[in-house]
């Protein structure tokens, strides 16, 4: 990799923390949020989520024995290389879950599209969290000419 390159991946890295700053410092599970007066998480920017205890009640009933496997908020990773928006879930817990409220088999990985996921945030909104990974970005190899510095 060249030098140029690895400058590149270096700021699309950091840009990607400041991105993703909303995201929680540390997941809580569903069993664990409803025992709280106020449920929620510290996010890395230094705020709080919070979830709405009729949210966490509806996961709970779709989900019962698996309430203490269920980390929240979910992350759904969006997919901006795709024609229109697409997002996907690779937690399988989190895929029981959606795959339930949506009405859908479960599939592993999860791919999520527009109107579905204008159900979800209707339904279960304040339990996801969006989140683009570096992973999801493909970039191309820089020119000769932008590579001498």
């Amino acid at each position: 990799m060249s030098e140029g390159e690895r400058l590149l991946e270096y700021f699309l890295r950091n840009e990607l923390l400041v991105v993703n700053s909303h995201l929680a410092v540390k997941r809580k599970t569903l069993k664990e949020l409803l025992k709280e007066e106020y449920p929620h998480v510290l996010t890395r920017d230094g705020g709080l989520h919070m979830f709405r205890k009729s949210e966490l009640m509806y996961a709970y009933e779709l989900l019962k024995e698996d309430a203490d496997k269920l980390l929240l908020p979910i992350y759904v990773e969006l997919i901006p290389e795709m024609s229109q928006t697409t997002a996907l879930v690779s937690d399988p817990i989190a895929i029981k879950l959606l795959s339930k409220i949506l009405e859908t088999p479960e599939e592993y990985p999860l791919y999520l599209y527009p109107i579905q996921l204008n159900v979800l945030r209707s339904k279960i909104g304040t339990l996801i969290q969006y989140l683009i990974s570096p992973k999801s970005l493909e970039v191309e190899p820089l020119s000769e000419e932008l590579t001498r510095f």
